[in-house]
C-alpha cells in the first residue's frame, strides 16, 4: 500500500550522500526496456535536486537535458519513497540537476524473491563508460534476435543468486570485476538472459571475492523470465512467490498510475 504526499518542500525528503536509484520514465523511452542509474544526494532544494551519478558525463546525457524525467527512489521516514524529475542540466560531466515535481509517494520496502543455484554465465568487463555498455547491449540483443546464439561466447557453470533486480557470485580475488559489466545468465533452453549491472555490495568468502550486482538496463520480458524461472523454483519447494512488480524500484512507473483508467 502506497501513501501519496503533495508536498510543497522536497527537500525533507533528501539529505546529502543519500543513495538514490534514477528510473527512466522519459515519454520517448524505449517501453521494452527497464533503464536505470544509482546517484548520491549532493544539493537539495524546495523543488530542486542534484545527483552525483556514479558513472555520468556530458557525452553520454547531454542530449537528455530538457527532455528527460526520471522516477527518483530512495529512503526516508523509513519507508521507501519515488518521485519525479526532470532532468535540467549537467555539472562537471556526473552532476546531473532535477526539477522535482507532482506527487511524492511513500511506499512499503520489498524483498526480491532470489534463488541460489548453478547456471551458466558470462560476464564482459572493462574500464568502459555506460554508453559504450548501452551500445555493445544493443548489438548483442540484435545479434541474439537475428542468429539465436553468440558463438563466440563461452558461459561457464557459476554458483550465483539470481533476482529480477541483480544476481550475485564469488570470483577469484585476483579478477575483481569492473564497476560495470555485461552478464549473459542462461535460463532453461532460450537465449541467455543479457544485461548491464553495477556492483552494489562486495564481501570477502575464503580467498575468493563475493559481488552483489544490480541490472540497470535489461529488457523487460528479461525481468519476467527471470520472475517465471524464480517463481517455478520456488513452488516447487513450497514456498511463496512475490512477484517483483510489486518491489516499486524496479519498475518505470508510479503507484498512482494503477490507479489511473485504461
Amino acid at each position: 500500500m502506497s501513501q501519496h504526499f503533495h508536498a510543497s518542500d522536497y527537500s525533507r525528503y533528501f539529505s546529502l550522500r543519500q543513495k538514490v536509484y534514477l528510473v527512466n520514465m522519459s515519454v520517448e523511452r524505449d517501453n521494452e526496456i527497464y533503464e536505470s542509474l544509482s546517484g548520491v544526494v549532493t544539493s537539495s532544494g524546495m523543488d530542486s535536486l542534484e545527483l552525483m551519478i556514479a558513472y555520468g558525463g556530458n557525452s553520454t546525457y547531454g542530449d537528455d537535458v530538457g527532455k528527460t524525467t526520471y522516477k527518483l527512489t530512495s529512503e526516508a521516514l523509513g519507508s521507501g519513497i519515488q518521485v519525479l524529475a526532470d532532468l535540467t542540466g549537467i555539472v562537471s560531466g556526473n552532476i546531473f540537476q532535477f526539477r522535482i515535481h507532482g506527487t511524492l509517494e511513500l511506499f512499503q520496502r520489498r524483498v526480491v524473491p532470489r534463488i541460489e543455484f548453478t547456471a551458466r554465465i558470462f560476464q564482459m568487463c572493462g574500464n568502459y563508460p555506460l554508453e559504450f555498455f548501452r551500445k555493445e547491449w544493443k548489438r548483442v540483443m540484435g545479434h541474439l534476435r537475428t542468429n539465436g546464439d553468440l558463438p563466440r561466447l563461452v558461459l561457464k557453470e557459476t554458483e550465483i543468486n539470481l533476482s529480477a533486480g541483480g544476481i550475485g557470485f564469488a570470483v577469484d580475488s585476483a579478477n575483481r570485476p569492473t564497476p560495470l559489466s555485461m552478464l549473459f545468465v542462461e535460463l532453461g533452453e532460450s537465449l541467455p538472459v543479457c544485461a548491464l549491472a553495477e556492483i552494489i555490495w562486495e564481501q570477502h568468502v575464503g580467498e575468493r571475492r563475493r559481488y552483489g550486482f544490480r541490472f540497470i538496463y535489461i529488457l523487460k520480458a528479461d525481468q519476467e523470465r527471470i520472475n517465471s524461472f524464480i517463481g517455478d523454483s520456488l513452488k516447487k519447494s513450497g514456498v511463496a512467490h512475490l512477484d517483483y512488480t510489486r518491489n516499486w524500484v524496479l519498475v518505470d512507473k508510479m503507484s498512482a498510475d494503477d490507479s489511473k483508467p485504461r
